[in-house]
C-alpha cells in the first residue's frame, strides 16, 4: 500500500493510497471508500486482532519503531518501523511500514495525525508460525526497538530477545517463504563505523540499497525521503543506485505528483524494466543511516513491481559522485576510438 502526502496544491488530505493485493489487483481508496483511517479499512481490518486488552492464549505480537508514539528510540536502535502478529498453531502477519507512532493507539484511534503529511509505504505477508523465527532474527540483526509486546514464554526465543531489546546488529540474508508459497528474502544491512566521513567511498558499504543491488545483480531506482540531513546523491559505480525525485499517482481522481521531500516511503525497484524485483525498506539513503542498522523485505512480483515502476517520473544521475571507477569494456574504447578518428585524433588503442 502507497499512502499519498497531504498537500494542498494536489488536494489530498494525506490519507488517500494504492493498494495492491497478492493477485495483482490494484484499487485505491476510492474504490474502497476508506481512507487509511478509516478502523474497518484495509489497514484497519489488518490490525483488528491488536484492538483487544485480552490476548488469546495463543497469540502474540511485537510493534517495534526508532519513532514511537511519544518519543525516539535511542540511536543504537535501528531505523525500522513495523510488527509482527502471529498464532502459534497456524500463521502470522509481518506488516513493515514508515509511519511514525504507528500503530499510534492499539485501537480504532491506531493511526496517527502526525501520519498524514508525507507519503509513506506498507507492505504486509503472511506466514506460517515457523517463519518467525527467522523473522525474530532479522528483527534482532536491525536492531529493532519494541515499544508495545505481548509474546508468551513458548513463542520462539528470537521473538523473545526482541522484546527484551537485545542489541545484535549486523548484515545477513535470510529466504523467506509465505504462507502461499512465495519467495521473499530479509536484508539486514552491513553498518559503517562511525568514524567514516561523509565524502570517504568506504561509507557505501552502509547503504542497504547498494547492498540490495548487489544482492540481486541489478541497478537499483530508489525513494526515500529527499529532506533527510545529508542525503547522499545517486551512486555511479559497478552498480547503481539511483535516486527518484519525484512520483506520480492516480488515487482514482486524475493523477497527481509530489516529491521526495513529501515522501517518506523507503523502497526501490530494479533499474532493468524486465526485473521484477521490488523491496519496501526501513532507511533513507544518508550517512547518519549508513551508521545505523535497518534493512528490507524483497520479493519478485511483476504486477507489485510493474505499479511501482508506473509511479516514479524519473531518476536523478550522480555522474560526479562515482567512488568506482567502472572496468572500461571493448565496446566503449571502440566507440572512443571511432569519435577520435572522426575529429582527425589519434587513437588510445590499436589492438588488443
Amino acid at each position: 500500500m502507497y499512502k499519498a502526502p497531504k498537500l494542498n496544491n494536489i488536494e489530498t488530505t494525506g490519507l488517500e493510497y494504492l493498494y495492491i493485493d497478492s493477485d495483482g489487483k490494484i484499487e485505491t481508496s476510492k474504490d474502497h471508500n476508506k481512507l487509511i483511517d478509516n478502523p474497518v479499512g484495509v489497514l484497519g481490518n489488518t490490525l483488528k486482532p491488536l484492538f483487544t486488552t485480552s490476548m488469546p492464549k495463543d497469540f502474540g505480537f511485537i510493534t517495534y519503531s526508532d519513532q514511537p508514539p511519544g518519543c525516539n528510540a535511542p540511536a543504537k536502535f535501528g531505523h525500522s518501523k513495523g510488527l509482527v502478529m502471529m498464532d502459534k498453531t497456524r500463521t502470522g502477519v509481518w506488516l513493515l511500514h514508515s509511519v511514525p507512532q504507528f500503530p499510534f493507539r492499539r485501537d480504532n484511534n491506531f493511526y496517527p495525525s502526525t501520519g498524514e503529511a508525507k507519503a509513506q509505504t506498507f507492505i504486509c505477508v503472511t506466514f506460517n508460525y515457523d517463519e518467525f523465527q527467522k523473522i525474530g532474527d532479522h528483527l534482532l540483526h536491525i536492531a529493532a526497538f519494541p515499544f508495545d509486546h505481548h509474546v508468551p514464554a513458548d513463542f520462539h526465543k528470537e521473538l523473545i530477545d526482541v522484546t527484551e531489546r537485545t542489541i545484535t546488529p549486523g548484515e545477513k540474508v535470510q529466504d523467506l517463504r509465505s504462507a502461499a508459497g512465495a519467495s521473499f528474502r530479509s536484508i539486514a544491512k552491513h553498518n559503517i563505523n562511525e568514524d567514516v566521513k561523509d565524502k570517504d567511498p568506504k561509507r557505501f558499504e552502509g547503504d542497504l540499497y547498494l547492498a540490495i543491488a548487489e544482492e540481486y545483480n541489478t541497478d537499483v531506482k530508489v525513494q526515500t525521503w529527499g529532506r533527510q540531513h545529508k542525503r547522499e546523491d545517486s551512486y555511479c559505480g559497478l552498480k547503481e543506485v539511483l535516486n527518484i525525485p519525484s512520483v506520480k499517482a492516480d488515487l482514482g481522481n486524475g493523477e497527481v505528483k509530489w516529491t521526495a521531500s513529501n515522501d517518506h516511503s523507503k523502497w526501490c525497484v530494479s533499474a532493468n524494466a524486465n526485473n521484477p524485483l521490488i523491496c519496501i525498506a526501513d532507511v533513507n539513503r544518508a550517512i547518519s543511516q549508513y551508521k545505523r542498522p535497518g534493512g528490507a523485505l524483497c520479493f519478485e512480483n511483476q504486477p507489485a513491481s510493474d505499479l511501482f515502476k508506473g509511479l516514479l517520473m524519473k531518476v536523478t544521475l550522480a555522474p560526479g559522485s562515482v567512488p568506482v571507477t567502472p572496468p572500461v569494456t571493448l565496446m566503449m574504447i571502440y566507440r572512443i576510438n571511432k569519435l577520435l578518428h572522426g575529429l582527425g585524433l589519434s587513437v588510445l588503442v590499436d589492438h588488443f
